[in-house]
């Protein structure tokens, strides 16, 4: 799927193509339920590094222990 936005209407709302992308996944993350991996990927980052995105914007997010033990596993850190 390719999803464009206007030049003109990027600028009038002061978005990068990576901003667009972090706001696209977090909207995902938090209203379709899918998984940070996902949301990551969506970004371009890991699942870690999108929960630190989510942190940075002010959500809350519930990242325990044996999620942290998966990521090492998967070599998602």
């Amino acid at each position: 799927m390719k999803i464009e936005i206007d030049d003109e209407i990027a600028q009038k709302l002061q978005l990068t193509e990576k901003e667009a992308l972090e706001l696209l996944a977090i909207a995902l993350y938090k209203d379709r339920g899918i998984h940070g991996a996902l949301a990551g990927k969506i970004v371009g980052i890991s699942e870690f590094e999108f929960h630190g995105l989510l942190a940075k914007k002010g959500f809350c997010v519930n990242y325990d222990v044996s999620d942290f033990l998966e990521d090492i596993e998967n070599n998602d850190l």
